[in-house]
């Protein structure tokens, strides 16, 4: 599999039985020679919003943000190919994808329901488990037992009743701290969102191989004149959920934001070599 270490990382973000549903899915691509790449999964509270800001999503009720789906593309040859849904040996795969409990995006319509031509989400898996957020422990006949919780504890999962002052005592550090570490602008937080409680590693370096070779010069929105060519734009666009108008317009760039802060890249809504490898 061309993207195998990308693939199973964005797999590693999923619920658990999400999980092992998407990695049952992965293993048939992988024997049967499907190429895909798995862009996108588990998203913040955060994220979806600027998704729901810039029209890519329609909704803040969306499965990504409990892990319980998946965003793919076809890979052909080394390249995405966003209009190859419906190439027979994606059918396949999707298929068996439905087999296994996913529903399918490219079935729906605007209201999650029988599939007319507004609102069709191809490149979406999704699974139900026992309904929304309900996939949080693998299921077993005795209660799971959460884990003691530590200082060293790298994330933090948001329940009920948690502040930003008693994760700053529980985690051996300060309120500045946490709100830097997660670009939080106040100190409202969120049940299910999860938190940075110790700092986070430096920006990750994306792979030097991509699909589409960088283009050259880092590609930003400058005063509203574009420094790239409408077809990179379109990609970028296609690939980071944001509405396709071939123009790196705000909502792009909120779009761009989004996708590095959740690759731990450098956020600064600049498609340089590192973002466009990482997309691409």
């Amino acid at each position: 599999m061309y993207y195998d270490k990308r693939n199973k990382a964005a797999l590693a973000e999923l619920a658990p039985n999400t999980q092992k549903a998407a990695r049952q899915w992965y293993d048939y691509l992988v024997k049967n020679g499907i190429e895909v790449l798995i862009y996108d999964a588990r998203r913040t509270e955060a994220e979806q919003r600027a998704n729901v800001n810039s029209g890519a999503s329609q909704t803040m009720y969306s499965y990504h943000l409990v892990g319980q789906a998946l965003d793919f593309v076809p890979i052909k040859d080394g390249k995405a190919l966003w209009g190859g849904y419906n190439a027979s040996n994606i059918q396949k795969a999707i298929k068996e994808a439905q087999r296994i409990g996913f529903t399918w995006g490219g079935d729906w319509d605007s209201d999650g329901n029988q599939r007319d031509e507004t609102f069709i989400d191809s490149p979406h898996l999704q699974y139900n488990y026992k309904g929304y957020g309900s996939d949080k422990v693998l299921a077993s006949s005795t209660p799971v037992s959460k884990p003691a919780s530590s200082a060293s504890s790298k994330t933090h999962r948001v329940v009920a009743g948690d502040t930003l002052s008693e994760l700053a005592v529980k985690y051996k550090t300060t309120v500045a701290n946490l709100k830097a570490w997660n670009n939080l602008k106040d100190a409202d937080i969120n049940i299910g969102w999860t938190l940075n409680v110790a700092k986070p590693a430096a920006p990750v370096k994306a792979s030097s191989a991509a699909i589409i070779a960088f283009p050259g010069d880092a590609l930003y929105r400058t005063q509203d004149k574009s420094k790239m060519k409408q077809i990179n734009i379109e990609r970028i666009q296609r690939a980071v959920g944001a509405p396709v108008t071939g123009k790196f317009d705000a909502a792009t760039e909120k779009a761009v934001e989004a996708y590095q802060k959740r690759k731990k890249l450098a956020v600064d809504g600049v498609v340089g070599k590192d973002t466009w490898n990482m997309l691409f």
